[in-house]
């Protein structure tokens, strides 16, 4: 069963997440910092339109929000962060952040020093709709020089995954790459000490790419525990991840997605599960042990497809 819920924090948590206490509002009438709108669910996909992002930012504009949390796991979650001001830089000492710019444009400070609330000796580059933007954990970051607004959906999770957890999103730094989709050497492994810029354009390039080499998986990140990819398809699919979860942005074309639906024989079983149709700009959040892939493909469909395992050791409501 899916749980709405609607939580008001006060502070900022260094960790991707926090305990929550619900509240009726923040000190003094002030906005609330977090707004959180769901528990991340071990049953079900969920799917956030293009249209419901919108509604989203008009929402957080009307209540001077800065962060939307849509979905918190405790150890990872998905936010849309909306600032129309230069920001407080900050360092998440074990989360990882990923960016996709959904609004606006900027410039984002990375590594150096943090000293208050600034960055000494950090590198800047711009920022625009449609760029994607990983950023390790432990490594100071802020937008500064915003230019209206800039919005971007963030997901995040932590990188304290006990000794001996199972990898499942992909392969260890270091090991060798085996034939097939996950195992595909990546284009570089994830750094520790500086953040990896993918502007809109050379994801637009890298697509092109795939097209000519017919490839279904572009790993252009890879950390073992986690990846940022390019997935692409023109035939339906069905996969399954026993660790890991899935947080797809559709980047070209549109199908329809099943979800949760049972498999025998290698194929899925009619009638069981969930479709979604989707399109360019819909967001899609697939818990991990759960059943999914495209039923129908209008010809092709692309997605950026971030993974991260979720074998925290710590039990998932």
């Amino acid at each position: 069963m899916r749980h709405r819920v609607l939580v008001l924090l006060c502070g900022v948590s260094a960790m991707a997440g926090v305990t929550l206490t619900a509240q009726r509002g923040a000190p003094g009438g002030a906005a609330p910092r977090t707004v959180i709108l769901e528990q991340a669910p071990a049953d079900h996909a969920i799917y956030i339109s293009k249209a419901k992002l919108a509604q989203y930012l008009k929402d957080m504009d009307a209540k001077k929000l800065q962060t939307l949390r849509m979905i918190e796991g405790g150890k990872f979650n998905v936010n849309i962060r909306r600032i129309t001001n230069a920001e407080t830089a900050l360092v998440h000492p074990t989360t990882i952040d990923t960016w996709v710019v959904l609004d606006g444009s900027g410039t984002l400070t990375t590594g150096g020093t943090l000293q208050n609330g600034k960055i000494v000796g950090g590198e800047s580059h711009a920022v625009k709709v449609g760029d994607v933007e990983f950023i390790p954990a432990g490594l100071p970051h802020g937008v500064s020089g915003v230019n209206g607004n800039i919005t971007w959906l963030n997901i995040r999770w932590d990188t304290d995954w006990p000794a001996g957890a199972e990898v499942g999103a992909g392969i260890m730094p270091g090991t060798a790459p085996t034939a097939g989709g996950r195992g595909l050497a990546p284009l570089q492994p994830a750094p520790t000490n500086r953040s990896v810029p993918i502007p809109v354009d050379q994801l637009a390039a890298y697509r092109k790419d795939m097209d000519a080499r017919n490839i279904g998986t572009l790993r252009m990140i890879e950390g073992g525990h986690f990846n940022v990819n390019i997935r692409r398809i023109t035939e339906p699919s069905n996969e399954f991840h026993k660790v890991t979860i899935d947080t797809w942005v559709v980047l070209e074309g549109s199908g329809t997605v099943s979800t949760g639906h049972q498999v025998k024989d290698g194929k899925r079983v009619p009638g069981t599960g969930t479709e979604q149709a989707v399109a360019v700009g819909d967001v899609l959040f697939v818990p991990s042990n759960f059943n999914h892939g495209f039923s129908v493909v209008n010809g092709k469909v692309a997605w950026l497809n971030v993974r991260y395992d979720d074998d925290y050791g710590v039990s998932r409501k």
